[in-house]
């Protein structure tokens, strides 16, 4: 599993309700993913947060609020796609 699949499997996660942050999510998702891979999806996530150029900051993952978890990790794939490009 790619990290870019594993944050796509925890924004599913998150979307469907079954987990409302997004390091539960990562978390969550050990048996697909190795303990490197969870850590660069975290980096990933906390880079985006990071960045926070107007779109989600890094309050976004202290926020039990499902929507600020989607808008981060939305943004953190997004970034991670554009770069493939």
């Amino acid at each position: 599993m790619t990290v870019l699949a594993l944050l796509s499997k925890a924004r599913d996660l998150v979307d469907a309700g079954e987990h409302t942050g997004i390091i539960e999510a990562i978390s969550t998702l050990k048996h697909e993913a190795s303990g490197p891979k969870r850590d660069l999806a975290y980096y990933a996530i906390l880079e985006t947060a990071g960045a926070d150029k107007g779109e989600v900051g890094i309050s976004a993952l202290s926020m039990a609020s499902r929507d600020a978890a989607m808008a981060l990790l939305d943004a953190t794939i997004k970034r991670m796609r554009s770069k493939l490009h």
